[in-house]
């Protein structure tokens, strides 16, 4: 069987580079995987770029935009048979400074620009860590006990992507980051989704608020009780193709909103006529009002 080819973009001043020793035992698990990695600093993600890769990681961004020609590439990209790994870190793009949710939200994910704290079990203090036990995608998570992660902004989901790390619906809070005042303010206590997953045409796509699960830390790293078979999920996932009655599900999907989007169309030009009517038949009428005086 040919390697699955693995392409890490760091064009975008990614956080993510495996080159980093902090990234190490991450980069032998991919070793172990027998993934084949390819890397790219200096080049813009183009058609070309993405020949024959079977992985896309954009691993937290920082500083940096992507265009509307690469935004757009990817999800080509992604809608052919791609994958997509796509990582932010707490605050989201507000405090990374980039575009992620430019693209996300294509596939029915929005980094939030918040950073998730849960109480402390041991002394009922606030902390970042978060100790998820809540594993909601059963087809992905196979045969874990609990994921932990540090310093994680959450996910707001549509258009049919599914959780697959999701927090306690009790002590647990978003504090979300005000770019105008520098502060972090608290939300109520709530269920957070922390990372998901979906499909789109035939490739797919995870996304996560957090990158040190990928890091050698100690407390909530690639190491921490079950975080590193969960990272080996997410790869034997994406690498399985997606199924041919979901590629037609996809297509008939978006020949409705298609469908739909004419609709609105045509909508919005009859409006116009019939206003443009009302006003002609108004003008009219003061043209004749005026030659009466």
């Amino acid at each position: 069987m040919q390697r699955k080819t693995i392409f890490f973009d760091l064009n975008h001043n990614e956080m993510l580079n495996i080159e980093e020793k902090d990234f190490s035992d991450f980069l032998g698990l991919i070793q172990n995987l027998n993934l084949k990695i390819k890397k790219v600093e200096n080049k813009a993600l183009t058609k070309k770029v993405l020949e024959d890769v079977d992985i896309l990681v954009i691993g937290n961004p920082i500083n940096d935009y992507f265009s509307n020609i690469e935004i757009k590439e990817i999800l080509d990209y992604v809608r052919i048979g791609g994958n997509l790994i796509l990582i932010s870190e707490y605050g989201g793009d507000s405090l990374q400074k980039t575009n992620l949710n430019d693209l996300a939200p294509n596939f029915g994910i929005l980094f939030e620009k918040n950073l998730i704290k849960a109480k402390n079990s041991s002394t009922n203090n606030p902390s970042n860590i978060i100790n998820i036990q809540n594993f909601p995608n059963k087809n992905i998570i196979n045969g874990l006990r609990e994921v932990i992660i540090g310093g994680t902004c959450s996910l707001f989901l549509n258009k049919g992507a599914k959780p697959i790390l999701q927090t306690d619906t009790t002590g647990v809070w978003s504090e979300i980051y005000n770019v105008t005042t520098g502060e972090w303010i608290r939300d109520n206590e709530q269920q957070q989704v922390i990372a998901a997953c979906t499909e789109f045409g035939q490739g797919k796509v995870i996304a996560l608020g957090d990158i040190d699960i990928f890091s050698k830390d100690n407390n909530f790293g690639i190491n921490s009780v079950d975080n590193q078979k969960f990272i080996q999920n997410i790869f034997n996932w994406l690498i399985e193709p997606v199924k041919r009655p979901d590629v037609m599900t996809f297509i008939l999907e978006q020949m409705g909103n298609v469908q739909n989007s004419i609709k609105e169309f045509h909508l919005t030009i009859n409006n116009i006529i019939e206003t443009m009517g009302i006003l002609e038949k108004r003008i009219s009428y003061l043209e004749e009002w005026t030659k009466q005086d």
